[in-house]
């Protein structure tokens, strides 16, 4: 069914183009991998491609939700036009243009996050490339900037799309003459001119994706390898001809062990046997280059009969994404000066430790430690100095404890060691005793300036039945004894 946009205004101000067929059609297999890569590098979990005309809306490709014909008076595309150009919301309930949108209300879904790309053609706009989200999503200005490369992409397609109708009727006209015993040889020489543009344009357009794209037929002979794969996997023009083959040329690796990946793990052989990945990480180690922790998902694809034709696999650089959740990670469970792990993780460790300790009936020991004269050190000398005696501290708790030991920094001059495996408070006092020769020589602030700081520890032992709050209350309790009896002998 071909549909027609009309003639008259147009909801970004420009009048309507002719007939543009580009309503009613198939499921296109390209525009299916824009809408997944578009999903993928901004993290939502649904994206679309829209053709909008004067009554409906029209999604030609989806990804996260089945393509459905609303009516344009629903279309959230229609409202974000209005804003003019791109348009991007963390969260659609807390705009008022959207409250009382179906898809915002509940209605029909309950789209948060979103985010738009006009698709214009002849100097107007003819549809969207949206990615939306039931969380409250935000986008980042890169992530922004890839989703509108990607709708350059699908507007490109939009117009080859047009174009190969054109090539097809040149097609169907020549043969006609033909038949007829006239001369097409312009006619058919134009076609064949243009099919071999379609054909460069393909290669173009996987060359410029920002995402790499590999695939092959239903033999398992590679059939795609674009700039950004071959950039990669770092081997040039150097590929393999075959699925099989990829663990004779590339490093692939399994996250985080520097375990080669045996060929049955390979994404585009597991994409064979399980008919589609989502988000599968492996890390690629080009020869000379730094390695990249790669995302890969792709479907296996099929003809309108049923037929495999093959597979498609696209994969996404996570390498700086995954490292920032790591220094995310990292900076949550340790202290900032001294980079011991803080109070949270010591209580993970400490009721680890006391399941570990019951199972095994082997008691563990708390050392709460506090630095003396620390505030004199503060007072007179200031917090750089204070900050440096203390990260000098951590460095001779952590040389005084055994292997195994934990220490942290729990708040200002306070540390606490976590000792498994102590028999009895002889034990406990050993260590304690280590700590204090540790502190009892002056610690360095600066260049020719250190500072006699000594250190109160106080020991509990725990019982089957301590908890980490219990265990670590009596340790400070126990500090503060020894504090005190300390005070009153000076």
């Amino acid at each position: 069914m071909t549909s027609t946009l009309a003639e008259g205004p147009h909801p970004c101000g420009a009048a309507r183009p002719p007939t543009v067929e580009l309503l009613d059609v198939p499921a296109d297999a390209e525009l299916d991998a824009v809408v997944r890569v578009a999903a993928a590098v901004t993290g939502m979990s649904m994206a679309t491609v829209n053709v909008l005309d004067t009554h409906r809306q029209t999604q030609l490709a989806t990804a996260g939700f089945p393509r459905r014909v609303t009516p344009r008076e629903e279309s959230l595309c229609t409202r974000a036009l209005e804003t003019g150009g791109v348009f991007t919301s963390s969260d659609l309930s807390a705009d008022d243009r959207f409250t009382d949108s179906p898809w915002v209300d509940g209605r029909r879904d309950d789209v948060r996050g979103y985010a738009m790309v006009p698709l214009t053609l002849d100097g107007v706009v003819v549809g969207t490339l949206c990615v939306q989200d039931r969380e409250v999503r935000t986008l980042s200005a890169d992530q922004l900037d890839r989703l509108q490369d990607l709708g350059t992409v699908v507007v490109a397609l939009l117009e080859r799309r047009r174009q190969s109708r054109l090539t097809a009727e040149l097609a169907r006209v020549s043969a006609a003459a033909h038949a007829a015993a006239t001369t097409a040889h312009d006619e058919l020489a134009a076609a064949h001119a243009q099919l071999t543009a379609a054909r460069a344009f393909d290669e173009a357009l996987l060359d410029a994706l920002p995402v790499a794209v590999v695939a092959a037929d239903s033999s398992g002979q590679i059939s795609v390898f674009n700039r950004v794969s071959r950039l990669w996997h770092g081997k040039g023009t150097d590929l393999p001809a075959r699925v099989e083959e990829f663990p004779q040329h590339f490093a692939l690796c399994a996250p985080g062990t520097g375990r080669l990946l045996p060929p049955e793990e390979v994404p585009l052989t597991r994409l064979f046997r399980e008919g589609r990945l989502h988000d599968v990480e492996i890390t690629i180690v080009p020869e000379g280059l730094p390695s990249r922790l790669v995302s890969c998902s792709g479907a296996v694809v099929h003809g309108p009969d049923g037929t495999q034709l093959g597979a498609v696999i696209v994969m996404a650089d996570v390498t700086s994404q995954r490292e920032l959740e790591d220094r995310l990670r990292t900076a949550a469970l340790h202290d900032p000066l001294t980079g011991l792990p803080n109070r949270s993780l010591l209580v993970d460790r400490l009721e680890l430790a006391l399941a570990a300790a019951g199972r095994e009936s082997a008691p563990l020991a708390v050392l709460y430690c506090d630095l003396d004269g620390f505030k004199a050190v503060n007072d007179e000398w200031g917090h750089t100095a204070g900050d440096a005696v203390l990260t000098g501290a951590a460095g001779r708790l952590s040389g005084a404890v055994r292997p195994g030991d934990t220490v942290a920094r729990i708040g200002g001059d306070e540390f606490v060691l976590l000792c498994p495996g102590i028999e009895d408070r002889a034990g406990a006092q050993a260590i304690a005793d280590r700590v204090v020769t540790a502190l009892a020589t002056p610690v360095a602030s600066g260049p020719g300036r250190a500072h006699r700081v000594g250190i109160s520890v106080g020991i509990a032992l725990s019982t089957p039945t301590s908890t980490a709050e219990t265990l670590l209350t009596a340790a400070d309790e126990a500090m503060y004894r020894v504090k005190s009896a300390r005070r009153r002998l000076v």
